[in-house]
């Protein structure tokens, strides 16, 4: 009783985000609340209308899924049932109704044409003794397929399960699989969905056989464990009369307009009605393909025929081929898209990197951010840069052929002349030695970081290019807002002075230099023969990041010469400890698999109380000054928060300044154990405090 409840939650929770109308996924996001001629290229090109129609849209080619072989692949009955009604057998397909008035035995006739035409290749998968439905609902809720489908009722990681009305754009549900197909089956078409659909539309996620089962068997209500069990497609029997009648029947539909058919079938272009007793009609004539478009969509598409030849611009049509594929689902590009409130608690990965170590990347200014050679192998599914995150990229085939071109198009600017780089300079400011410190947070090859593992840095000069890599280093919060990335050259000024004069473009086109030289390492990986890790800040104050015992697996530690350091706790976007005399002894975080929480080497440990409940904070990151000084930034219910500490002889001086709504103050908190002392200031938005120990 309790698993058919569960199913009745699970079938409801998806009913309710299937429409009968086509679900195309980009427009009902982007276009759907303010219909445009946009969104109505989108649908002309996703629901197929070019196919029989002509025209050119600009967007990758979608035809239909390959239908020769089709009953090996599904239930007769159930394609039979598909072929009837489409969108009440598998609601929000955009696969249009093409037998209206026509008689129920009539796609039987077509399953049984469809019957006689060989397939492409034979199944590639065999049926599997080992199943794990189990492992399938993990996977299927951390790959990315949730990006696109509608998660299943009680699977969400979050400690509050999503509401209904935190999914803000529908997404594009399943038919009935067990009617339609078995284990083997939709596992071998999960490993390989552009072997039967090549428009690209359903990618390439899984690489694993035993993947695939897995997740075939989860979304199949799969029972046991051997895949052998699983109730085979049931073979047909074909009618040498219903074949010629369903043979008939498809060049009469134009099947052939979406579908690779035999030239028996053939259909030629039509010419596009306009104005009435076309698609576009509420109630479309006999013979006439019925969409059941939406007000919305209806409107779109028309606005769209007024002017189908108008030529979008490069950066409109790369905005809409994103939106055809539903990269929006999984980037933001541009200020727009992203996993919206409720698909973000399925996107995991290592959280001590923030929002960097769960979602995948922007999309922003990607055709001149990464080499041509590079975005090319990452739209062809390699070049894999963040192993940390579970979330996949899938594999588009040939619906991403001309991509890369296109995005390079639509972000191009005039370059930037950067001067020439200094590969001394470059190796000293990657590393720990007088330089900004990239190694305490980026692997270097097979070199690990020495705190958090984010993602590496010597592939920079091949897979990056250098005039983004310059805008993005001034100011990293701006390309990705919570980025745990400082600035080291705020407002383009450099915070290190003491190498190349402190001059900006010379520094970061010597980093790039010495990545692309591939000539040895940064300096500072500790040599670990040496026993000696304990971290001396002597000139310059020293960032850390580790898990410390009282803050959590978020803290940021600075170490000043002075000899009073500080753990900033990134999770609430507050201190959280300060201490005096000896800093921090850093063998555990740069060298034990699995860290232990750390406690400051020092004494005299003080300690901000626990974090405010409300308002809520958000940590913004952190830029280091010309001093080396970080001061760590968050927003408090919509107040711009700077928060800033130096060393001082025997404590510390914080500054705290804040902006927006009014200039209203945030709330302030003090260590206890400390003597506090606020200085004097008429500054509207400021407070400045001095704590001392006793």
């Amino acid at each position: 009783m309790k698993r058919l409840l569960f199913l009745a939650a699970a079938l409801q929770f998806v009913a309710g985000w299937l429409p009968a109308a086509p679900v195309v996924p980009g427009f009902e996001r982007f276009h759907a609340s303010a219909p445009s001629a946009d969104g109505g290229r989108l649908l002309y090109n996703e629901l197929g209308c070019v196919n029989c129609h002509g025209g050119d849209t600009g967007l990758p080619a979608r035809r239909g899924p390959e239908i020769k072989g089709a009953t090996l692949h599904a239930q007769s009955d159930w394609l039979a049932t598909f072929i009837s009604n489409p969108d009440a057998a598998h609601p929000g397909t955009p696969m249009p109704g093409l037998l209206a008035g026509k008689s129920a035995g009539d796609a039987h006739a077509i399953v049984q044409y469809l019957a006689t035409l060989k397939p492409k290749g034979a199944l590639k998968l065999k049926p599997s003794r080992h199943v794990n439905a189990a492992r399938g609902k993990e996977l299927f809720h951390t790959v990315g397929c949730v990006s696109c489908h509608t998660p299943r009722a009680g699977s969400s990681p979050a400690e509050v399960p999503p509401k209904e009305s935190d999914f803000t754009y529908a997404s594009l549900g399943f038919p009935d699989l067990r009617q339609k197909t078995n284990v083997t089956v939709l596992a071998d078409f999960l490993l390989d969905p552009l072997k039967l659909r090549p428009s690209g539309r359903m990618p390439k996620l899984l690489s694993s056989e035993d993947d695939a089962m897995d997740i075939a068997g989860y979304l199949l209500d799969f029972e046991h464990s051997d895949g052998r069990l699983s109730l085979g497609i049931r073979p047909l029997g074909t009618s040498p009369e219903l074949v010629t009648q369903g043979r008939a029947l498809v060049a009469q539909a134009r099947c052939a307009a979406c579908h690779e058919l035999p030239k028996e079938v053939a259909a030629a272009p039509q010419k596009l009605q306009k104005q009435s007793g076309g698609c576009l009609d509420p109630a479309p004539p006999q013979g006439v393909p019925r969409y059941n478009l939406t007000g919305p969509q209806r409107t779109a598409l028309q606005l769209y025929l007024a002017h189908p030849t108008e030529k979008p611009s490069p950066g409109r049509t790369a905005d809409l081929t994103l939106q055809a594929l539903n990269c929006a689902a999984c980037h933001e590009r541009n200020g727009s898209g992203g996993p919206d409130s409720a698909r973000k608690a399925y996107f995991q990965g290592d959280h001590n990197l923030g929002d960097t170590g769960l979602y995948p990347p922007p999309l922003t200014a990607v055709g001149r951010k990464l080499q041509p050679d590079w975005l090319a192998k990452v739209l062809a599914g390699e070049n894999r840069v963040r192993p940390y995150l579970k979330t996949r990229m899938p594999v588009f085939g040939e619906a991403v052929s001309g991509l890369g071109t296109l995005l390079a198009q639509a972000d191009a600017r005039a370059p930037r002349q950067l001067p020439g780089g200094d590969d001394a300079a470059g190796r000293k400011l990657l590393g720990t030695l007088g330089g900004v410190g990239c190694i305490t947070c980026h692997r270097w090859g097979d070199r690990p970081s020495l705190g958090i593992q984010a993602l590496d840095l010597s592939n920079l000069g091949q897979r990056i290019q250098p005039d983004w890599l310059y805008e993005y280093l001034l100011d990293p919060a701006a390309y990705r807002p919570g980025t745990l990335m400082p600035s080291f050259w705020p407002g383009g000024k450099a915070a290190n002075a003491e190498v190349l004069a402190g001059h900006t473009a010379k520094q970061i086109a010597s980093i790039y230099s010495f990545a692309k030289s591939a000539n040895g390492e940064p300096e500072g990986f500790p040599q670990t023969q040496n026993g000696e890790f304990e971290l001396l800040p002597k000139e310059r104050p020293i960032v850390q990041r580790t898990f410390l015992e009282g803050v959590g697996t978020h803290a940021i530690l600075v170490g000043f010469p002075a000899g009073a350091h500080l753990a900033y706790d990134a999770k609430s976007a507050q201190p959280a400890q300060a201490w005096k005399g000896r800093f921090f002894d850093a063998y555990n975080t740069w060298f034990s698999r699995f860290a232990p929480f750390e406690r400051p080497a020092g004494e005299r440990v003080v300690h901000w109380p626990k974090p405010w409940s409300a308002p809520a904070s958000r940590f913004l990151g952190y830029r280091l000054d010309a001093g080396g000084v970080p001061i760590f930034m968050s927003s408090v219910a919509g107040v711009a928060v700077e928060d800033r500490f130096e060393g001082i002889p025997n404590g510390l001086r914080r500054s705290i300044s804040w902006t927006g709504r009014a200039a209203t103050q945030p709330p302030i908190q003090h260590p206890s154990g400390v003597t506090v002392q606020e200085e004097a200031s008429n500054a509207q938005g400021r407070r400045t405090f001095t704590y001392l120990w006793e």
